[in-house]
């Protein structure tokens, strides 16, 4: 089993140029899949670039 690269809010928040705040909004919309992990939302590489059309 391969281990697949999780980023943070805050990670993503600067790769997409938006804060923190908006991140989660996303993720709680369901636009970008993101997992809790203890109290921390984390998002996958793989998740990101399908947010972003990159996939």
């Amino acid at each position: 089993m391969g281990m697949t690269e999780l980023l943070t809010v805050k990670e993503v928040a600067q790769y997409l140029r938006v804060s923190r705040t908006q991140v989660r909004r996303l993720i709680r919309s369901g636009q970008l899949k993101g997992m809790m992990i203890g109290r921390e939302y984390r998002i996958s590489l793989a998740s990101l670039a399908e947010f972003t059309g990159e996939a």
